[in-house]
């Protein structure tokens, strides 16, 4: 047998809860470091789901075998074989989940964008967003000066207000439809936390994340936020964090975070990461953001 069989009889027995705590760590290796083993592996959880979902829907029947024990048709993880361990993949850039085990109830988390903001040629578009996976806003890609260190890498995302304006944000709109359908009895949420600085004078701003939840597909947001401001009926749910600097730390980095549950019917949601309550009488500093981490988190209890 070569190692490409190998690797898919692992995955096997990791599906249906026969490999032990070597194997498994063994399979989280293998997945790491190759590409193809790591669609294998996807395609093979998601025929898992879709074969459980189906089992779940029916009478459970079984096999009569007067040579063994009576075996189920249909095969899912055991959840207690790799309680702790690294076996989650959601995404083309793989994404390693824990899954811990705590009042029977299991949460995945899938990568949807991380940004520290390396390209020195980033160049973003103005106002409110009208695609999904990219940044809109007022911001550029620097080295940052004052003895700012960024948070990773050398270079941060520089956000330069407009004189007069009390806030500023960047955008990011994430497409729901570019992820698995959500099973029944699952609730997703998504997870975002982003730091900022203020390393210059002249003003005290408050940070914020904002995440709101719209119907609307990606491409229509930007309308449906405009209506938003007027009636206030477009959101499906929202969630914005605050955080007010001291004065003596403006020009240290600090992470604000904020999470959404995602309510039914949502299509797009909008994350926006900025700053406010500017005095349009001071000068107009510019602000430091980097370190941005977005997560969709799947929190379910699984069937007994």
């Amino acid at each position: 047998m070569d190692k490409s069989s190998n690797k898919e009889e692992l995955i096997d027995r990791y599906l249906t809860g026969m490999a032990d705590e070597a194997e498994v760590e063994q399979l989280d290796a293998w997945l790491k470091e190759d590409e193809q083993l790591r669609q294998t592996f996807l395609a093979a959880s998601r025929m898992d789901s879709h074969i459980r979902e189906q089992a779940l829907e029916q009478p459970v029947k079984k096999e009569a075998d007067s040579s063994g024990p009576q075996t189920l048709r249909f095969r899912w993880f055991n959840p207690g074989a790799a309680a702790g361990l690294l076996i989650g993949l959601f995404s083309a850039s793989v994404v390693w989940a824990a899954i811990p085990q705590g009042g029977g109830i299991t949460r995945t988390s899938q990568e949807v964008v991380t940004e520290n903001f390396e390209d020195s040629d980033m160049k973003l578009k103005l106002g409110l967003p009208d695609r999904a996976n990219q940044w809109f806003g007022p911001l550029v890609s620097v080295a940052p000066e004052g003895g700012v260190m960024a948070v990773q890498g050398s270079r941060v995302g520089q956000l330069r207000p407009n004189p007069g304006n009390r806030a500023d944000s960047v955008r990011y709109v994430v497409d729901l439809d570019d992820f698995p359908e959500l099973a029944p009895g699952h609730v997703q949420s998504l997870q975002v936390k982003a730091s900022f600085s203020a390393p210059f004078n002249g003003q005290k701003p408050k940070f914020r994340v904002e995440l709101a939840a719209f119907s609307e597909a990606p491409g229509d947001v930007r309308g449906a936020w405009k209506v938003e401001k007027d009636v206030g009926d477009r959101v499906l749910q929202q969630v914005v964090r605050n955080h007010l600097p001291s004065a003596d730390k403006l020009g240290e980095w600090h992470e604000v975070s904020a999470s959404l549950e995602i309510p039914e019917g949502t299509r797009s949601v909008v994350i926006s990461l900025g700053v406010f309550r500017l005095n349009p009488d001071k000068p107009v500093s510019d602000f430091y953001l980097d370190g941005i981490e977005v997560q969709l988190v799947d929190t379910y209890e699984p069937s007994t």
